[in-house]
């Protein structure tokens, strides 16, 4: 044994649950907007995310509230942003 192996922690090879959560390139699609935007509406708090690692999953429920809170809104309509700010 090595001193390298001795002082070693064990890795964790479990995986968090994922499920009800999708990649950024998944959310982007969705929501037809470009991936960048998706990472801004993250950072802002419009949606929830879970992180592992490096990744980012975004979860579907909070996917779904935006939808439900910018319904009938135009995709670039700048009372959309407006609306959803009042609301948090």
């Amino acid at each position: 044994m090595s001193l390298l192996t001795a002082f070693r922690k064990p890795l964790k090879n479990d995986m968090p649950d994922l499920t009800g959560y999708c990649t950024t390139q998944e959310a982007s699609e969705t929501l037809g907007f470009h991936i960048n935007h998706v990472r801004r509406m993250i950072k802002r708090g419009d949606l929830e995310i879970k992180r592992v690692g490096h990744m980012l999953f975004i979860s579907l429920r909070s996917i779904k509230d935006y939808q439900e809170k910018t319904k009938g809104f135009d995709k670039h309509s700048p009372v959309k942003r407006e609306k959803i700010t009042k609301n948090k």
